[in-house]
């Protein structure tokens, strides 16, 4: 046995059988990741294998639980300033990889949870791998969506091993595969339960010790490619085809505003015949330090922090068992949550024919994961048993948390409150899924306000992470602290926000829709509205957008909010028109501000109409109205109503609100957010914009107080909170 300290991240243990068991264990760390240190380490490891006659086999695993390697340690990774840093840690990983991949000895990988980025690219260099069947085992290279590509032999030794058109998929997507994916595709060389773990891998290592067992492997893999495959790969004009198709869908998804995935296909298709580790290190150095990568990295950071975040005092329920109150696709939406969390859930509304739908949407979630192959047909089986349907409130009595999700009406949500608590157990979570009602108001509806709080999904549940946790004035920290770790047990990722209407999503996107209804109502046409704001990089314009929420239900919320702020967000006349002519309020009716025809779109004349009333609002023409006015007038009034919520404490600093808003309403990530793309347009020039927009289209543009002092030399949205009044809530 060879010993090391106990501070050590890599443990070798050879046995009597000639194996060496290469153990990853970051001391101090939930996740195993790679900094300079432990590639240090692993090199020294690496060369003690190299000088042992005695090992014939090396087995890599983790000692970690519940995960193998995470890759990259993005705490030193955000540390580096210039290329020629970059460019020395992708070549120092490179040359550890490589030094793995020349060993005499037999490397076999056995994989168990998330083996992702450099993990990935760590057991790309070894001869074979092993994954359990547990769904927890995901592997891939996520570096595109932190704007880089795999920088430490991802490039060159992918596409080899499972072929040009899925290594392109797995790089250019960032999305990772099961192990039953990886299996099937060749990137896997076994697969095997958890239990059976160890067992299997010496069976394993005995068969590819033999020439027939290594010949009966790589047969396996030349068997997963299709001969297509490999023809069309055998060609230059065969690849040249394949990256030209990857390089036009990259474009149709992207614009061209995320340079990583075109990046990737170039170094791809450079070194698929000739093998280039410089021009990887080299494309990774050009990439890692530009803006879109930073802000890329801060955004996935942040996400990291509120996943893992837990409460610094006091504790908090642990939900058993839940209830849903409104069986409608929110509902619907909730309760599935619930159950792919494993926790059993009553369904309730007050009709079986409501109930039925609201079990027909989780059952249509849950067969999606079937069909995407996230889930068996048995277990979506068992996860369906766990949701239960009633029009009374009968088994109330014994679960932990309700969440309300009935209609937006606040003299209806009151009255179902009030009929839960009377209900559940003392100790039981009460919560409202609204979307802009005001918490108080409800908590005055109760005997027990303390446990009640907000808990804002967005829709559709099964796709959106974001969950907004809205405590009231009386709500205690307790409730606040469980509700977040019910969220973070359903996956998804909690941000605690200020009470006030809108609470924080909806208070900065409204305006922008808003403002995009005012300029179709003053004649700018709808496509050229749209078309500005996806080239700025949002994921549809926002009348489009406005079509896929529903008309009606934006203008219902767009009102609760002009009530509750005043002329800044006055809903435009035009928009209440084609709201109230009750066919035109969406994609769901086939008209909004669009009409929708067999998977098709066009400008809705009729809506157009609505809108003007028959003339140009104001007597000015839309058409003069420059697309450097419709950008502005569209983003920096979100830019301006995010400044007054980070100086009213509704979000504890510029980087939560960020993620929000890029978790919540799809804002350009590669921006950064709203305040970073404020921060790197520069506040001064942004305020200075805004007066121009004010005196132009009106006093909603005057600048937020915290802008202007900011501008005038403060230091600016650096993550930290704004104004002192936020904090750690949960």
């Amino acid at each position: 046995m060879i010993a090391h300290s106990p501070k050590t991240a890599w443990t070798l243990r050879l046995d009597d059988d000639g194996i060496a068991w290469l153990t990853f264990d970051r001391p101090g760390h939930r996740v195993n990741t790679f900094g300079r240190e432990t590639l240090d380490e692993l090199e020294a490891r690496l060369d003690e294998v190299a000088a042992d006659d005695s090992i014939h086999t090396v087995v890599v695993v983790s000692g970690k639980p519940d995960s193998f390697i995470a890759g990259a340690d993005l705490e030193e990774f955000s540390l580096i300033h210039d290329e020629d840093q970059a460019r020395a840690l992708s070549e120092r990983g490179q040359e550890v990889f490589a030094k793995l991949a020349s060993l005499s000895q037999t490397t076999i990988a056995v994989i168990h949870g998330s083996c992702l980025g450099g993990g990935l690219e760590m057991a790309l260099a070894c001869d074979y791998r092993l994954v359990t069947d547990h769904k927890s085992t995901s592997l891939g290279l996520p570096e595109v969506n932190l704007g880089i590509i795999p920088g430490w032999g991802g490039t060159q030794r992918l596409p080899k091993l499972i072929g040009l058109a899925p290594a392109l998929k797995i790089i250019l997507t960032g999305k990772p595969v099961s192990a039953r994916k990886a299996f099937r595709m060749g990137l896997a060389d076994g697969i095997v339960a958890e239990a059976f773990l160890a067992d299997h891998t010496r069976r394993f290592v005995e068969r590819v010790r033999t020439d027939a067992g290594r010949r009966d492997v790589l047969a396996r893999r030349r068997r997963v490619r299709s001969r297509v495959q490999r023809a069309i790969e055998a060609t230059p004009p065969g690849r040249a085809l394949m990256l030209r198709a990857a390089r036009k869908n990259v474009l149709r998804k992207t614009h061209g505003h995320y340079p990583a995935p075109l990046e990737a296909i170039r170094v791809i298709g450079e070194t698929f015949v000739h093998p280039s580790m410089r021009t990887e290190a080299d494309a990774l150095a050009r990439l890692a330090c530009t803006p879109i990568s930073r802000n890329l990295v801060r955004i996935f950071r942040s996400s990291q922090q509120l996943k893992k975040r837990s409460a610094k005092d006091g504790s908090g329920v642990r939900v058993g068992s839940a209830a849903v109150v409104g069986a409608g696709a929110m509902g619907g939406g909730i309760a599935w949550a619930l159950s792919n969390a494993g926790i059993p859930v009553r369904l309730k509304d007050i009709s079986w024919e409501a109930v039925a739908q609201g079990t027909s949407s989780a059952a249509a979630m849950f067969a999606g994961k079937v069909k995407r192959r996230r889930m068996t047909a048995g277990e979506m089986n068992l996860a369906m048993h766990r949701i239960s349907g009633t029009v009374e409130y009968t088994g109330f009595g014994h679960v932990d948390a309700v969440i309300e999700a009935v209609v937006e009406n606040m003299d209806i949500k009151r009255q179902v409150l009030r009929e839960i608590e009377r209900c559940v157990p003392r100790h039981a979570l009460i919560m409202s899924n609204t979307s802009s009602l005001s918490i108080d108001e409800m908590a005055a509806a109760l005997r027990h306000p303390d446990r009640f709080l907000g808990l804002h999904f967005f829709n559709p549940v099964n796709l959106m992470q974001l969950v907004e946790v809205v405590p009231g004035e009386k709500t205690s920290h307790e409730a606040v602290v469980s509700a977040c770790e019910l969220v973070r047990s359903m996956g998804k990722i909690p941000i605690v926000v200020g009470s006030c209407a809108g609470f924080l999503v909806n208070r900065i996107l409204l305006p922008y829709i808003i403002e995009s209804a005012a300029m179709f109502e003053e004649g700018v046409p709808v496509e050229r509205i749209d078309r500005v704001l996806v080239e700025f990089g949002m994921p549809m314009g926002a009348l489009a957008l406005a079509d896929e929420v529903g008309l009606d239900v934006g203008y219902k919320v767009a009102k609760v909010l002009e009530h509750a702020y005043g002329p800044r967000m006055r809903v435009p006349d035009g928009f209440g028109r084609i709201v109230q002519d009750g066919t035109t309020i969406g994609k769901k009716s086939g008209r909004g501000f669009y009409i929708y025809d067999s998977g098709n779109k066009r400008p809705n004349d009729e809506a157009r109409a609505l809108a003007s009333n028959g003339h140009t609002a104001g007597g000015s023409n839309g058409e003069a109205i420059p697309d450097a006015d419709v950008l502005d007038r569209a983003i920096l009034v979100m830019v301006n109503e995010a400044a007054r919520c980070l100086d009213e404490g509704i979000a504890d600093d510029a980087d939560a609100l960020d993620l929000a808003m890029v978790m919540g309403t799809g804002f350009a990530p590669f921006r950064g957010g709203v305040m970073r793309y404020a921060q790197e347009r520069g506040l001064r020039e942004v305020v200075e914009r805004l007066g121009e927009l004010a005196s132009k289209y009106g006093e909603r543009f005057e600048p937020a107080p915290l802008l202007v002092q900011l501008a005038e030399g403060g230091p600016g949205f650096d993550g930290s909170v704004a104004n002192g009044k936020g904090g750690e809530r949960s």
